[in-house]
């Protein structure tokens, strides 16, 4: 007969890992993997034409957040990372507005880093 393991997770131990702040460096690291990949998606326009060729690309930013994640009804802090653009157009660019094409970056970006894991 095959020994079968049991495994009885304590949800405060898990609880208390996910707050700590050691955490937030491999959240950090993950985002700044997603920020290098979105940048390499980030559409550039011609400097001749475009006043402000490149802005889109170079206002990709990590920052570290607490986040509130409520566990059984009660609020819970929880270390993280994200990643933001700080262009005004960044909306549009990624859905899209009818005059301005769909680049999707953030998606592709996803894209890429789950393809990166896959195999």
């Amino acid at each position: 007969m095959a020994y079968r393991s049991k495994y009885h997770g304590r949800y405060s131990g898990i609880g208390a890992m996910l707050s700590r702040p050691w955490l937030q460096r491999p959240c950090r690291d993950a985002a700044v993997r997603m920020k290098a990949a979105a940048e390499a998606h980030a559409p550039v326009g011609d400097p001749a034409e475009d006043k402000h060729s490149g802005r889109y690309k170079a206002s990709f930013d990590v920052l570290p957040i607490v986040k509130n994640v409520p566990f059984r009804g009660k609020p819970r802090m929880r270390a993280g990372a994200q990643l933001i653009n700080s262009a005004p157009y960044a909306h549009i660019l990624e859905y899209g507005n009818g005059v301005t094409p769909r680049y999707a970056v953030f998606r592709k970006a996803i894209d890429d880093l789950k393809a990166a894991h896959r195999g």
